[in-house]
């Protein structure tokens, strides 16, 4: 095979280029990666700046949400912190005086300015409104029936209320907090309202206006827009250059604004330090990514080239198809080997069945060259018999010939019978004259009536004979039929033969074009065995046609047989009832004989017997013309045997040559078997 091999590709001119797949497959690796690479770095590149806008937007979102929930928390807890030191100021049952004296006293919570407490009837203020006292120490006149917090109170008795921020005594910006206070004066027994209010030093809001990141800055507005905390953004004037961002967010009833700006260099700072940072990271991955493909490639090579060492060790010059690959893990490269060890066991078995099947072949050969001697032998007996028989038909086409004359001399006896008849039916009356002439008559016809007894036994001998040369043609052309299917079954059994050639022959060629450079002189094997069935199959197909038109014609030659049995049958028949018929006038006239003495005592008896015998003759007449014509059918009949007989000859010629061809073509498809065993010894299996 590889010698062929070797010649296919000095036939094509093409020389094979020696490379390395682990050059060819790395430099085809690297390029992959750093064009992904390249593409992938192109592509963040390019929309790196909305992603990292969109992250620094969401950082400041986040720092501002933080700040916001941190501010949220604080207020809560400073809410908390007046609830509770309302409880220790303003008992629930109480007078304005312990309240007034414990004010004075207590020390104001963290967080806030200062602390004032106020009641509802107290209405020593300026203003009429309630006098106010705080953790300062002393008390306050100043109305505050013009405040927020007190207003809302009294109109709709809110719990906690938040005024807007205010500048504080010290310095900066405080925030009067209201919390509700109830209790029941001791004195009265009324229920007496008021509140505690704290002034929260505004420190964590303003702790949001530091700056953030490196040039991030942070507003914080009232409900009024008047800046507290921080620088004021929104009145710099330019802000091109400048990202905004801004968070709305509510203590009790205020809402404030925060807004943050960031100069947008900063932003692209990050952008490009981010694109250098991908850039480097990038190339180091193609880098690490190539070097690694690089030892995968290399291992897989190594692999395949363990694979391909123990391929070579099982195509080696002993062709051994028992040696499997070993498999030590389960992997891609097992599943390898596992198939090549599939494939293996494949043509193994496929060669251990062509094997087989190639000696059944040979044994069904020889069988049909032994069958193919037989059918000869019998194609030789059926043409000598055939002769024989057309030997035997001739003879009894002159037999039947002469018969034809016998019957036409009988019918003309009958003619000159009737006459005779009538002349004695016409002499009745003259009796006494013509009883001598009519003893004589008597006398001529007794005479031609023993002519024709022993006319009509010749024939009914001959027709016998004929019936029984016409049973022993049957029974020729019975075994010439059955020796005819005979032979359909023997072809039928080659052209299976050659149909299941064929398919394993096709088969042999697919797991030839499976194996490569390996398979092709099993294809070339395979190629011929498939030429051969195609070669058995024509020749079958050619044979059957002939068979089958020489069964056709042996059932010709039987039907035409048949009827001529059945025409020798009537003339039989015919032949037997004339015969009686005969010897009934020659026992007549014999008893005409002995009745002459008496014959003119009896002229009326004479008269009615004659009658009798003019109708017999007449029947006889009749009889011996259905006779003729019988027999004039019987020798067409016989005519159409010989011509078919004679087909049947050069049928059985055609036969003979076509036996001959069968058989020189299955000793060519023995020695074409024989070719396959030696090749297919090759291999062991």
């Amino acid at each position: 095979m590889s010698k062929m091999s070797l010649s296919k590709s000095n036939k094509d001119g093409k020389k094979k280029r020696k490379e390395s797949l682990l050059v060819k497959y790395g430099v085809v690796a690297f390029l992959e990666i750093l064009t992904l690479i390249s593409v992938f770095l192109a592509y963040t590149t390019h929309s790196i700046k909305a992603p990292i806008k969109s992250i620094y937007d969401e950082s400041i979102e986040n720092f501002l949400d933080s700040a916001s929930d941190n501010v949220r928390s604080w207020f809560e807890n400073q809410v908390t912190v007046m609830n509770v030191f309302q409880r220790s100021v303003v008992d629930p049952v109480d007078t304005p005086e312990h309240i007034k004296s414990r004010i004075n006293k207590m020390k104001k919570p963290d967080g806030f300015e200062y602390v004032m407490v106020f009641w509802d009837t107290n209405t020593d203020a300026n203003d009429g409104g309630p006098e106010t006292f705080n953790t300062k120490g002393g008390s306050s006149k100043a109305g505050i029936l013009q405040k927020e917090y007190y207003i809302n109170h009294k109109k709709s008795d809110v719990s906690v209320w938040l005024e807007s921020p205010r500048v504080a005594a010290a310095g900066g910006f405080t925030m009067p907090l209201f919390v509700k206070s109830e209790f029941t004066d001791a004195n009265t027994g009324k229920l007496v309202s008021g509140g505690v209010v704290g002034f929260l030093e505004l420190e964590p809001i303003t702790h949001l206006g530091s700056t953030f990141y490196k040039t991030g800055k942070i507003s914080i507005y009232d409900d009024k827009n008047e800046i507290r905390a921080g620088e004021d953004i929104l009145a710099a004037g330019n802000t091109d250059g400048l990202l905004m961002y801004t968070k709305i967010f509510s203590l009790s009833n205020k809402t404030w604004t925060i807004v943050a700006s960031v100069h947008k260099d900063e932003v692209q700072e990050i952008t490009k330090a981010l694109q250098r940072q991908s850039f480097m990271g990038g190339f180091l991955v193609a880098v690490v990514l190539v070097i690694l493909e690089l030892i995968i490639i290399k291992i897989i090579i190594g692999k395949f080239a363990s694979i391909k060492k123990n391929i070579d060790d099982l195509n080696t010059g002993d062709k051994d198809l028992t040696k499997r690959l070993v498999i030590y893990h389960n992997n891609e490269i097992s599943h390898v080997k596992e198939s090549v060890n599939i494939f293996v066991n494949t043509v193994h078995e496929t060669v251990r069945e062509i094997g087989t099947a190639n000696y059944n072949l040979k044994e069904t050969f020889g069988n049909v060259k032994i069958r193919l001697n037989d059918t000869k032998v019998q194609m030789d007996n059926i043409a000598s018999e055939i002769q024989t028989a057309t030997e035997t038909l001739e003879e009894e086409d002159k037999s039947v010939k002469d018969t034809s004359e016998l019957v036409a001399q009988i019918s003309s006896n009958i003619t000159t019978l009737n006459q005779m008849i009538d002349s004695q039916v016409a002499a009745i009356t003259h009796a006494s004259a013509g009883i001598e002439e009519m003893i004589g008559n008597i006398q001529s016809i007794t005479n031609s009536v023993d002519k024709m007894a022993g006319e009509f036994n010749e024939l009914n001998a001959a027709t016998e004979e004929g019936i029984e040369k016409n049973r022993v043609v049957n029974e020729l052309l019975d075994s010439v039929l059955a020796q005819s299917k005979s032979l359909q079954d023997t072809n039928m059994v080659i052209a299976n033969i050659s149909s299941q050639t064929n398919l394993l022959s096709m088969n042999a060629m697919i797991e030839s074009a499976h194996a490569g450079e390996a398979g092709k002189g099993f294809a070339v094997v395979a190629e011929e065995i498939r030429k051969l069935a195609d070669t058995s199959a024509a020749q079958s197909k050619s044979i059957g046609e002939n068979l089958k038109l020489v069964s056709e014609n042996i059932k010709k030659v039987v039907e035409s047989a048949n009827i001529s049995k059945a025409s020798f049958e009537v003339v039989s028949d015919k032949a037997g009832n004339t015969s009686e018929l005969v010897y009934s006038i020659k026992k007549a006239t014999e008893e005409q004989s002995e009745g002459s003495k008496n014959l003119l005592e009896t002229l009326s008896k004479m008269n009615n017997i004659s009658t009798s015998v003019q109708r017999s003759s007449k029947k006889i007449g009749e009889r011996a013309q259905t006779v003729l014509n019988s027999i004039e059918s019987l020798k067409a009949s016989s005519k159409n045997m010989s011509q078919n007989f004679n087909r049947i000859v050069s049928t059985t010629e055609v036969t003979q040559q076509t036996t001959q061809g069968l058989s020189q073509l299955t000793e060519d498809m023995t020695r074409a078997v024989d070719n396959i065993s030696e090749r297919i010894e090759e291999f062991k299996v």
